[in-house]
């Protein structure tokens, strides 16, 4: 029975490790912003994965702009310094 105790406890650690990914594991920052393509943008979620955040609306493209590390929804030939 100890032994079954010990192997259960033991396996739970390794499955509670292997859940939580180490920062070099990330493939993005939690919380960061991108543009995916051109018609709509993504955010990082706490795993470090990139998921959909929204569309733009007809007519514009996503743009990101470095200074504010956001993405912008603006006509086609619109330039963002």
């Amino acid at each position: 029975m100890k032994f079954t105790n010990t192997l259960f406890a033991l396996m739970t650690c390794l499955t509670v490790t292997k859940a939580a990914p180490a920062d070099e594991e990330l493939g993005c920052d939690p919380g960061t912003y991108q543009c995916d393509g051109t018609t709509g943008w993504e955010v990082c979620d706490t795993r470090g994965i990139w998921v959909f955040a929204g569309d733009c609306p007809p007519d514009t493209v996503c743009k990101f702009f470095e200074g504010s590390k956001s993405p912008y929804c603006v006509p086609p030939n619109f330039k963002i310094y």
